[in-house]
């Protein structure tokens, strides 16, 4: 009852005011038939490689356009949470952490694939870090829920998420967007230019540009923490020799240097206790924990520092009216700079030879560099009865990390307390195809299959310190390769009743390459640092209808992670007593629906909603929780292990709602005006496998609200914002840390407001 009453106060007061006048307001003003402007949009999507409206589509996506990223301020894939249902996100030391039906990326150290696969025009993004790049200038972003193998070139057990780029235009045109708000002052200048240069040539140049103070600041220095300063282009070359054969170059770029995604304090991980070596670092010799929980006391600022450019060739050819060949080919750079305070904490630390049981030092320094290249060779097929997609994929990809704990991590005039360097390479190539053959009018069949072979070689550099003995460098280091094969299949069957209804049903098998974390340590009984694939199997069944006024998308789903990529806790012999490796520790089900809507009662008015049940659940996973006290010493080891079996799987919400209603008022020759909320919902969210409240994320509201004019030539627009209405606290995510003796976390963005003035040509 007592959350019932929660959640209706949440809704209380000025946002559902602003909800009911749009809703109710139109309703009374405009009465009688429904007019062609009451007509449902179409929205086209190319989710199964070939141009198809959404509503035709037997999968599970969702499918956001330019106008509603714009007009919500969505820059980045955190804010697709908000309005796609059971996807959510969190973050951790740098690491994009996307979840799609409660599979997602558990890993903090490099080297272990997203479990969710983000694409850029079909160019996978393959590192976790640089999936944090902004979003800009898109045309669309389309979101594929479940295993996907068959479509695109690299597979995922999650899910897929596609960002598509605008691309060049035959007449000149294009858009300035300038957007300024507080109270921090944020300022953002974005646009693109588009159009023919030549006969046969066109070309599109985008930049975008953030700026933003921070959302707290660092108690110790007096600097911000958590601010922005960003800068993103991209140019499209499309060449256009003949009407069969189409060329497009693309360069993107995208940098960053600013104070933020430090983990903050949350909570120290044994209260009450006086055990020096349970006491956390921000207790000892006089150190303070910052006074807000958005601030930060440490004494040294966070780094983030990011950059990454690529080069894409997308070459497209009609054989003829059957089969069109296409080649993607993709080069991607990418470096990471990361450092923070580990211990969250005033604590001075001390250098290595100070060290005791009870002091130690925990500045962490991780700089990731990686670069990636790519080729996907596709054959579409498209006749009266036979659509689908063949195609050939290969990816090469170089990760070096190197990854310091210690006093003096920044200019390394004191050695390191622990090193955990390595360098992964990785090299797979694939083979699949995805093809539906209509038997009938009404009755379609689908199968698909993916062929997988992946190779990654491993070689380190770790080692630890102690005051006993200084850094030493492990007496083994790991500098082994291995390879693995797979074949996943996915069925399918389409039944279309009339025009506007569709049913289906899918069955499809899943994978995620084998893999071991930079870092890893090696002891004398530790045979491999790689752990095998994990795979999924998944069954969807579900139904699309279209009317004049309402289309609906439902889906229900069970699946099943098995060889779950998982770190498990083990002790070892000295301090901090444990440790933890990736494993194939996890098996997991999930069952739950997803319903989409959109109704256009009126001509004005637009009500997109969604809501998702997710029951994730693993059914056999043991482990030692780092956050038990008796761990914490030479009995550690005989600690045993926890049935985990029963606990919620990762940032997989019970209950997902998203509602986004709008209106349009027609201001005659002056414009239009449209008013606009985006409430979004989450059930609790856990960051553990352990289901600890002190590492989860409390259910709550997120509320957004715009006001859109917009002048009758289309060509100026003003739009005023609010984000995160009632400034809710929310966690996105968690983690304990071992030597700090302290839970620390990342937040979601507090209120924020402002005003964006749009010009277009």
């Amino acid at each position: 009852m007592i959350h019932k009453l929660k959640i209706a106060h949440r809704l209380s007061g000025v946002s559902v005011a602003m909800v009911a006048a749009m809703i109710a307001a139109p309703v009374y003003a405009q009465e009688g038939d429904a007019t062609e402007d009451a007509l449902m949009d179409e929205i086209v999507v190319t989710a199964q490689k070939r141009s198809q409206s959404l509503s035709d589509v037997s999968l599970s996506v969702s499918a956001v356009g330019s106008d509603k990223l714009a007009s919500t301020g969505t820059g980045g894939i955190e804010g697709l949470q908000n309005l796609v249902p059971s996807i959510s996100f969190g973050n951790d030391f740098n690491f994009a952490k996307l979840f799609i039906r409660g599979i997602g990326l558990s890993s903090s150290l490099p080297g272990v694939d997203p479990s969710v696969a983000l694409h850029v025009d079909g160019a996978v993004v393959a590192l976790a870090q640089a999936q944090l790049g902004s979003m800009f200038d898109l045309e669309r972003v389309e979101v594929l829920r479940g295993p996907q193998g068959t479509l695109y070139g690299r597979n995922a057990t999650g899910g897929a998420v596609n960002l598509i780029t605008a691309k060049p235009t035959d007449t000149l045109e294009g858009y300035v967007r300038a957007t300024v708000g507080g109270d921090n002052l944020y300022y953002a200048g974005e646009g693109a230019i588009s159009g023919p240069l030549t006969e046969g040539i066109r070309a599109r140049l985008a930049l975008r540009g953030v700026h933003r103070d921070g959302y707290g600041i660092n108690e110790f220095t007096g600097n911000d923490v958590d601010n922005v300063n960003q800068w993103s282009g991209r140019l499209h070359l499309e060449f256009l020799p003949t009407e069969k054969l189409s060329i497009l170059l693309t360069g993107e770029y995208h940098k960053e240097h600013d104070r933020s995604l430090a983990v903050k304090f949350r909570a120290i991980s044994f209260p009450g206790t006086t055990t020096p070596s349970l006491t956390s670092l921000g207790q000892r010799d006089g150190a303070s924990f910052a006074s807000d929980p958005r601030n930060l006391n440490t004494n040294y600022d966070p780094i983030n520092h990011r950059k990454q450019w690529a080069l894409t060739g997308t070459i497209s050819y009609e054989l003829d009216d059957v089969f069109t060949l296409k080649s993607i080919t993709s080069y991607r750079d990418f470096e990471a700079i990361f450092f923070h305070d580990f211990d969250m904490s005033s604590y001075a630390g001390y250098r290595l030879a100070q060290t005791s049981a009870t002091q130690t030092s925990a500045n962490h320094w991780q700089p990731v560099f990686e670069d990636q290249f790519s080729e996907e060779l596709q054959l579409n097929i498209d006749t009266d009865k036979l659509h689908g997609i063949a195609a050939f994929y290969y990816l090469k990809e170089k990760v070096r990390v190197e990854n310091h704990i210690g006093f003096d991590v920044l200019t390394n005039t004191d050695p390191f307390r622990v090193q955990f360097d390595g360098t992964q390479d990785v090299e797979t190539w694939a083979a699949f195809a995805n093809l539906t053959y209509d038997l009938t009018d009404q009755l379609s069949l689908k199968a698909g299959g993916r062929y997988s072979w992946e190779k990654r070689h491993l070689k380190n550099n770790s080692g630890i310190g102690s005051a006993a003995t200084g850094f030493v460098l492990d007496a083994l280091q790991w500098d082994h390769s291995k390879s693995w094969t797979d074949f996943s299949p996915t069925l399918g069957v389409e039944y279309r009743p009339n025009d506007d209804l569709l049913l289906y049903f899918n069955w499809a098998r899943g994978f995620k390459s084998g893999t071991a974390e930079i870092g890893s340590r090696r002891s004398a009984v530790a045979t491999t640092p790689f752990v095998n694939p994990e795979e999924v199997e998944a069954f969807e069944g579900g139904l699309k209808a279209t009317f004049q006024r309402v289309q609906f998308n439902l889906a229900v789903f069970h699946q099943k992670l098995e060889n779950g990529q998982f770190q498990r806790t083990f002790p070892i012999a000295a301090p901090p007593f444990f440790a933890s490796r990736l494993e194939n520790a996890a098996v997991s089900e999930a069952n739950g629906a997803e319903l989409e809507v959109r109704w256009r009662p009126t001509r004005g008015l637009v009500l997109d909603a969604s809501i998702a049940y997710l029951d994730s659940k693993f059914t056999s996973f043991f482990s030692k929780d780092p956050l038990d006290p008796a761990l914490f010493g030479p009995g550690g080891a005989n600690v045993p292990d926890q049935d985990l079996s029963g606990n919620r799987t990762r940032m997989s919400p019970e209950w997902s709602l998203n509602l986004n209603p709008s209106y349009e008022f027609d201001l005659s020759d002056m414009g239009s005006l449209q008013l606009a909320s985006n409430i979004a919902y989450r059930s609790k969210q856990y960051h553990t496998e352990f289901n600890d409240d002190r590492l989860a994320q409390d259910p709550y509201w997120m509320i957004d609200a715009n006001m859109l004019f917009t002048t009758a030539d289309e060509r100026y627009s003003l739009n005023l914002w609010v984000k995160n209405l009632t400034d809710e606290f929310v966690w996105a995510g968690s983690y304990a840390v071992a030597t700090s003796r302290t839970i620390g976390g990342t937040l979601m963005p507090p209120r924020t407001y402002g005003a964006t003035f749009g010009f277009k040509f």
